[in-house]
């Protein structure tokens, strides 16, 4: 093995430990999030997914993995916890890994972002009548 060919093989390593590393901490930290912080994320994920997808019953757990939901969470989350762009998308990655399930359950349900409600028809205010059957 020529000595280019070693550097080029240490280089690769020590990128991919490096990658590792990076994905390790950004667990980590999704692991370790305070209370407000899981609340920001689940808020800041739930928002991005119904800026998405107007129907959050069309959401299902890829849309946890669309680039663009996770790029708007991120930069939500950023925003209202301070952290740092880059850090917050390493961030909202992995706690929408970790917590896909209860994320979603929340979004549907309404539990998410303040003022987001479930997806329900519009009845224009009064429950829809129930048709009359012939002769009735």
């Amino acid at each position: 093995m020529t000595l280019v060919s070693r550097l080029q093989l240490a280089l690769l390593v020590i990128v991919l430990l490096f990658t590792g590393l990076k994905n390790v901490q950004a667990q980590n930290a999704a692991s370790a999030l305070s209370a407000s912080q899981q609340s920001a994320a689940k808020s800041a994920l739930c928002s991005a997914i119904a800026s998405k997808f107007p129907s959050s019953a069309a959401a299902g757990p890829s849309a946890l993995s669309d680039p663009g939901v996770l790029s708007n969470a991120a930069s939500l989350f950023s925003r209202s916890t301070h952290v740092p762009l880059p850090s917050a998308m390493d961030i909202i990655k992995a706690y929408a890994m970790q917590h896909a399930t209860e994320i979603l359950g929340s979004c549907a349900a309404g539990n998410g972002p303040i003022g987001m409600s479930p997806q329900l028809p519009a009845t224009g205010g009064s429950l829809p009548s129930i048709p009359k059957l012939p002769g009735q």
